[in-house]
C-alpha cells in the first residue's frame, strides 16, 4: 500500500483551464468551487481554509456515524482543529431510523442550525453535504467547508443537493462547497465497500454521457456539451486500470478516483443538471432505493448500485446499436397514448406504493417526457437518417460491459444485484431495471428501447441474460 506524496491545490484550476480552452456548449455554469486539496494532511489545513472564509460563528454539521483517519476518531480532530475559533456549534443529524436521508424534516433542522453562521464545516456522508449545501443555499450562501470522507459519490463537488419528495429522489439546486477537502488518510480510513461504490459510481461515465448524448440527438435535451463531458472523460480510462488498486487500498490509486470523481461532480454542476453522469444507470439506482423505503429494507450505498446498474445500461447500449444498425429508426418509433402511458408509470409503482403517491410524482415527471418525445419526432427522423454517425459518436464514450465487470471485480464492488448490501433479489431487480425509464423525464437509451418496441418483457430478460453470462446480472 501507498500514499501519495503531495498535496494537490491546483484541480479546480486545471478544470477551469480545460473548460475554457475546450469546446463550448450552451447554458454552461462557471465552476463554482473556490478551493479543493486532494492529498495526504488536507485535513491539517481545516482550520486555515475556514479562517480564510468565515465572517462570523461556526456550524459544524456532522452525521452520526463513527469515521476514523489514521486511525482515530476523525471527527474528534477536526473538533480539535476548530478549537482555535471562539465559536463553534455542533449539530449532529441522526434522520429516523439511524438512517439519515434528506427528506424534509432533516433538511428544516439544518437550515435552522446554520442560521447566522459565518460558515458551515461539515464531516460526513454525501447525504450529509448534500444536506448542508442546501442549507448553506437556504441562508443566501452561507460559506461551506466541506470534509469528504470517502470517495463514495460525486456529490461532494457539486452544486446540487439529491432530497426525497414523496418517497421519490430528486436533484434540486443548492450551494457549491467553497471549500474541499480531500485528504487521502481519511479516504484510506474509510470502509472499503464505501471507496469500491466509488468505482461504480464513475462507471456510469462509459454510460451516462451517451445517454446524454441520444438526449441531445432525439431533440430531447438541448444541454448536451462535449466540453463539460471532457472534463471527467478524457483520463476517464484509467478508472479500468487503478480499479484494483483502488480494492487493496493503495494511496496513489484513491488518490486518482478522488480526482476523476471530483471532475465528475464539478462537471455536473458546470452543466446545471446531472445528466453528464446521470442516465439509465441511475434510473435504476434510484427504482431500487425508492423500493428500499417504503418497504422499510435498508437503503443500500448508491455507487455500489449504480455500478451493477451500469453494466446493463452498456449492455442495453450495445444490443441497441447492434438492434438499430440494422433497420430504420424512422419505422419503429412509436408514440403512445397519455393515458395508456399513465396507466403504466402509475401500475409500475402501486405494489411499492399503494397510496399512489410515488406513481403520481413518477408521472408527473414522466408526462414532460412523452410529450416532449410527441414533439420531437422531425428530430427522430433526422437521426434515422444519421444512425451510423450517431453510433460513432456515442462509442467514444462507452466501453464493453466486459471491461466494467473486470473492474468490478478488481476494486472487489460487487458485479450482481445480489451481491449489492443489503442483497436486492431478482424479482425486485428486474423490476427496477425494467421500468427505470418510467420515473423521471430524463430521455436514456431505456426510452429509445421502449419508444422501438425494443423493451418488452423478452428484452428485458433477454439483456439481463446478457449480463449473466458475464458474472452480472440478477
Amino acid at each position: 500500500m501507498t500514499a501519495p506524496s503531495t498535496l494537490d491545490e491546483g484541480l479546480a484550476d486545471r478544470l477551469r483551464d480545460r473548460l475554457e480552452a475546450g469546446p463550448g456548449g450552451r447554458s454552461l455554469h462557471p465552476i463554482g468551487i473556490g478551493r479543493i486539496l486532494i492529498g495526504p494532511g488536507a485535513l491539517d489545513r481545516l482550520a486555515d481554509e475556514v479562517a480564510a472564509v468565515s465572517s462570523g460563528p461556526i456550524v459544524l454539521l456532522e452525521d452520526a456515524t463513527p469515521m476514523l483517519r489514521l486511525g482515530t476518531d476523525l471527527k474528534a480532530a477536526v473538533e480539535k482543529h476548530l478549537g482555535g475559533f471562539a465559536d463553534v456549534r455542533r449539530e449532529v443529524l441522526t434522520g429516523r431510523d439511524g438512517q439519515l436521508h434528506a427528506d424534509d424534516g432533516t433538511l428544516a433542522v439544518a437550515r435552522a442550525a446554520v442560521e447566522g453562521a459565518g460558515c458551515v464545516v461539515s464531516v460526513g456522508s454525501g447525504t450529509l453535504t448534500d444536506i448542508a449545501k442546501d442549507a448553506c443555499n437556504h441562508r443566501g450562501g452561507t460559506p461551506l467547508v466541506a470534509v469528504q470522507t470517502a470517495v463514495s459519490v460525486n456529490g461532494f463537488s457539486d452544486d446540487m443537493a439529491v432530497i426525497l419528495r414523496d418517497g421519490v429522489k430528486r436533484t434540486v439546486p443548492s450551494s457549491w462547497v467553497t471549500t474541499l477537502l480531500i485528504d487521502t488518510e481519511i479516504i484510506r480510513d474509510a470502509p472499503e465497500a464505501m471507496n469500491q461504490a466509488g468505482v461504480g459510481e464513475l462507471l456510469a461515465m462509459f454510460t451516462a454521457p451517451a445517454d446524454w448524448h441520444l438526449a441531445a440527438l432525439v431533440g430531447l435535451d438541448g444541454s448536451y456539451s462535449a466540453g463539460v463531458v471532457d472534463l471527467f472523460r478524457r483520463e476517464g480510462d484509467r478508472l479500468l486500470t487503478i480499479a484494483g488498486g483502488v480494492g487493496r487500498r493503495d494511496g496513489d490509486a484513491l488518490d486518482e478516483l478522488a480526482r476523476l470523481m471530483t471532475a465528475s461532480g464539478i462537471a455536473l454542476g458546470v452543466a446545471g443538471r446531472t445528466a453528464p453522469l446521470s442516465g439509465m444507470e441511475h434510473t435504476v439506482s434510484h427504482m431500487l432505493d425508492m423500493s428500499a423505503g417504503h418497504t422499510g429494507t435498508p437503503v443500500g450505498l448508491h455507487g455500489a448500485q449504480v455500478g451493477v446498474a451500469a453494466v446493463v445500461a452498456a449492455a442495453l447500449w450495445e444490443r441497441m446499436i447492434a438492434t438499430l444498425s440494422a433497420q430504420s429508426l424512422r419505422h419503429v418509433v412509436v408514440v403512445p397514448s397519455v393515458e395508456d402511458l399513465e396507466r403504466r408509470v402509475k401500475g409500475a409503482f402501486s405494489d411499492v406504493d399503494p397510496s399512489g403517491t410515488m406513481g403520481a410524482e413518477c408521472w408527473s415527471d414522466y408526462a414532460k417526457k412523452l410529450d416532449a418525445w410527441a414533439g420531437a419526432q422531425p428530430s427522430v427522423g433526422e437521426l434515422s437518417e444519421q444512425w451510423d454517425d450517431a453510433v460513432s459518436a456515442v462509442r467514444r464514450v462507452l466501453v464493453s460491459p466486459e471491461e466494467m465487470v473486470t473492474a468490478l471485480h478488481a476494486a472487489g464492488a460487487p458485479v450482481r444485484f445480489r451481491d449489492l448490501d443489503p442483497p436486492v433479489d431478482p424479482d425486485r431487480a428486474r423490476w427496477a431495471v425494467a421500468n427505470c425509464h418510467l420515473m423521471r423525464d430524463r430521455f436514456t437509451i431505456a426510452d429509445l428501447a421502449f419508444f422501438t418496441g425494443n423493451w418488452n418483457d423478452g428484452d428485458v430478460d433477454e439483456v439481463l441474460d446478457r449480463v449473466a453470462d458475464l458474472g452480472g446480472g440478477l
